[in-house]
């Protein structure tokens, strides 16, 4: 069954149908879900910028995508799409931007599809041309203010091919600063230095299939 990480400021958020050993140890928030006291529940505060601790929410007698509706209701979403990029060496290509190692995504557009959002988006970040999209990886979720109300965006992922022969060009005006080709042995190094929702998309999906 799925499970849900909806990464917040200082904290997250995580639907799952099982509660492993170690989560029951910590100090983090457990919320029970079940059919019974669904409706009562409020997860607004999990989503304050202020809150710290993490919250485990456990679907009991209901599915997660019931309980991640229900922690999400009221929020506005936002749909936004990008890609792992590899080349022939199986080296992946991360931009730098506000003082982390980011992967290339944007805001979906209307009239397009959420592949040609993550495309297009590829090419006008990165400055390349010939990218082939390949497939659907994963979503990732995460919140935050903005226009005075809460946001949650959620971010679909594909994997995708540009040769390393390319020229590279960052755009500037969202802010990037680099764009690197990394080495499947340092991205360990470069993923301490990215973000919790990248962290979990590549401990989530398998790039070593061709």
């Amino acid at each position: 069954m799925q499970s849900y990480t909806i990464f917040n400021k200082n904290n997250k958020v995580f639907i799952t149908k099982k509660l492993q050993n170690n989560i029951l140890d910590s100090e983090n928030k457990i919320i029970y879900c079940n059919s019974e006291n669904l409706n009562s529940l409020d997860f607004s505060s999990a989503f304050q910028d202020n809150c710290s601790k993490d919250v485990i929410a456990v679907a009991q007698d209901i599915d997660t995508k019931t309980v991640f509706e229900k922690a999400v209701q009221g929020l506005y979403f936002v749909k936004a799409a990008g890609g792992i990029i590899e080349n022939e060496r199986k080296d992946i290509l991360f931009m730098y931007r506000n003082g982390h190692w980011d992967l290339p995504k944007g805001h979906h557009e209307t009239g397009e599809t959420i592949e040609q959002t993550a495309k297009r988006e590829v090419c006008e970040e990165c400055g390349v041309k010939d990218v082939e999209q390949k497939e659907f990886l994963a979503c990732t979720y995460h919140t935050y203010i903005m226009n005075r109300r809460r946001e949650i965006k959620q971010t679909y992922w594909y994997r995708m091919f540009c040769h390393s022969s390319q020229s590279l060009t960052p755009q500037t005006e969202e802010g990037i600063t680099r764009l690197e080709w990394i080495a499947p042995k340092d991205l360990d190094k470069v993923l301490k230095e990215s973000y919790p929702n990248i962290r979990l998309l590549f401990a989530s999906v398998n790039l070593n299939n061709n």
